[in-house]
């Protein structure tokens, strides 16, 4: 049995940019997971079930949004600043190469036209993460947002570090 100090969880600011560049088969396992079981799955029933209703985040009321699909190159640039965050322990939009989330999905070949990313640390479970996203006026945006048509998620879990778990959401939608 693992035995860790309580952290309490962290989570910062949401980026969300559109306007942009493009597939790659990265697949979630437990090194990208935190060994959360049905990874992939949780993550997409509780994102669409949040955008399934309307919401206020902050002082802005969304309305119900479309549901969001799996995309590996998201997964893939996702997985990369999960990685990149744990094992050199720091928690930043912008990867330790000034690379942001537009550049790394880009590199990944997603040809996107609207491009967001939420992190968050210390979180143990897909439920507490998203408990903090949503409760977060800039995370909720990200997640409500209507131009948005496809999401990955990436969590990578490091012992020694100050988060110990390293959550990146990445959205986007592909330029027609």
């Amino acid at each position: 049995m693992k035995m860790r100090l309580p952290r309490a969880p962290l989570t910062m600011a949401a980026f969300c940019i559109a306007v942009g560049a493009g597939a790659s088969a990265a697949h979630v396992d437990g090194s990208t997971s935190c060994l959360i079981r049905d990874f992939q799955r949780g993550v997409l029933q509780h994102v669409n079930a949040a955008r399934a209703q309307a919401r206020d985040c902050g002082d802005t009321r969304m309305a119900a949004a479309p549901p969001l699909a799996w995309n590996d190159a998201l997964f893939d640039a996702a997985a990369e600043h999960s990685r990149d965050m744990a094992s050199h322990d720091y928690f930043d939009h912008t990867g330790r190469d000034g690379n942001r989330v537009m550049q790394r999905a880009t590199a990944r070949g997603y040809t996107w036209r609207a491009i967001g990313e939420n992190i968050a640390g210390g979180d143990g479970s897909v439920d507490r993460v998203m408990d903090g996203w949503l409760r977060s006026p800039g995370h909720c945006r990200n997640i409500m947002n209507p131009e948005y048509a496809d999401i990955a998620v990436a969590c990578v879990e490091r012992d020694g570090t100050r988060w110990g778990t390293y959550w990146t959401m990445v959205l986007g939608r592909r330029r027609k």
